[in-house]
């Protein structure tokens, strides 16, 4: 039995019925997502569809109850964090990394990007 929840599922699923571990990796992307944001998936979705036409600033799309980190290495996972995310969004699911990815990355806490976090692009 396949169980939706609005939000979560990856796009593909809309036009088939295969639950794929693409699916699952899309789904930890909006998990992803929803904590450095502090919205929920719907929000999330909508906010990212309206600027989606323009660059987006990772600080701009930050939990706004937060502080922006002083300390670089914070800095330097919450990019990491975003960066994985996205990754894990890409709406080709053949573009999206595995779980098996996602987690040795996690673990090895690899950084892609060493900007500041004010100037980083996630388009």
């Amino acid at each position: 039995m396949l169980v939706r929840t609005y939000g979560y599922i990856a796009p593909e699923l809309a036009y088939t019925i295969v639950v794929t571990e693409n699916c699952d990796v899309y789904s930890f992307g909006v998990l992803a997502l929803e904590t450095l944001m502090g919205k929920h998936s719907s929000e999330l979705l909508v906010s990212l569809s309206v600027s989606s036409s323009k660059n987006i600033m990772l600080s701009d799309i930050l939990d706004p109850r937060l502080s922006l980190p002083s300390d670089r290495r914070v800095a330097k996972d919450i990019v990491f964090a975003a960066t994985m995310a996205f990754a894990c969004l890409s709406l080709n699911p053949k573009f999206r990394p595995t779980m098996k990815c996602v987690s040795q990355e996690l673990l090895s806490r690899k950084t892609l990007v060493a900007h500041r976090l004010q100037a980083v692009s996630l388009l």
